[in-house]
């Protein structure tokens, strides 16, 4: 099992890292400090619709599920004697 989870995850996984490491090295430092302030603000930006969303649906009653209440019917019982021993 340890050479296809190798195959799967740590050898794809090792190269984009790898990758990744070069190309921020071959960067200035202030282009990769204007690559991390842009990936923050778009995050928190997304971070902060995706919440604004979720409560405005919630303020507006969209999220609620309207909950239907169904009585119980009661069951109709048989007193006869005799149809109980025919049930038998």
């Amino acid at each position: 099992m340890s050479p296809l989870y190798n195959k799967v995850w740590h050898g794809p996984k090792g190269k984009i890292r790898e990758r990744l490491k070069k190309v921020c090295d071959d960067m200035p430092h202030k282009q990769r400090l204007t690559v991390v302030i842009v990936l923050l603000t778009a995050f928190i930006l997304i971070a902060f619709f995706v919440f604004g969303h979720a409560c405005y649906k919630m303020g507006a009653g969209h999220a609620r599920q309207a909950i239907e209440i169904e009585h119980i019917q009661q069951l109709e019982l048989s007193t006869n004697v005799s149809d109980y021993e025919t049930a038998r």
